[in-house]
């Protein structure tokens, strides 16, 4: 167990030494946790966006937005999964060529995307509806069809396949 004593609240910028440590024990949350994602995740069929969000809900607790693209065989199976782009609190930039050419390479036959909302709200933006469609939209060119993307809040998530958005 990691304990931090702060006895007093400095002003640096637009944050607090509080709120500074408190990011920083969120990162740490999330760097333990990941070997966890990793023994529950591989060879294992996904079954609901609600697994997905079970595997990942640590990424509700980063302070950077971050998109984690998961290779699918065709049960269904992840082979493999990266961590495609990490961003500021407030956007990333995911190239949807590069997920698709990660993914040819993986042998993949699908993909999910996971990607977290900092601010905690699981709400799509329009860049999100945007970028989903033109992964949508490269998944029927190549013949490896975007199962879903999932965005992840505070305690809830948006799979855009319930939604409607694909």
């Amino acid at each position: 167990m990691v304990c931090i004593t702060i006895s007093r609240t400095i002003k640096r910028g637009h944050r607090t030494t509080e709120e500074m440590t408190m990011a920083y024990l969120k990162e740490l949350k999330v760097t333990f946790t990941r070997k966890r994602v990793d023994d529950d995740l591989l060879n294992k069929p996904v079954e609901s966006p609600g697994q997905v969000f079970a595997l990942f809900k640590d990424m509700q607790d980063e302070t950077k937005e971050k998109v984690v693209v998961l290779h699918l065989n065709p049960q269904l199976e992840i082979l493999s999964y990266e961590v495609a782009a990490i961003g500021s609190a407030t956007a990333t930039l995911m190239e949807p060529v590069e997920l698709y050419r990660n993914a040819m390479l993986a042998r993949a036959s699908s993909l999910i995307v996971v990607h977290n909302h900092p601010s905690g709200n699981s709400k799509p933006s329009p860049a999100d509806i945007s970028i989903a469609a033109r992964l949508h939209e490269l998944g029927t060119i190549h013949a490896m069809p975007l199962q879903d993307f999932i965005i992840i809040g505070d305690e809830q998530y948006c799979s855009f396949r319930e939604a409607g958005y694909l």
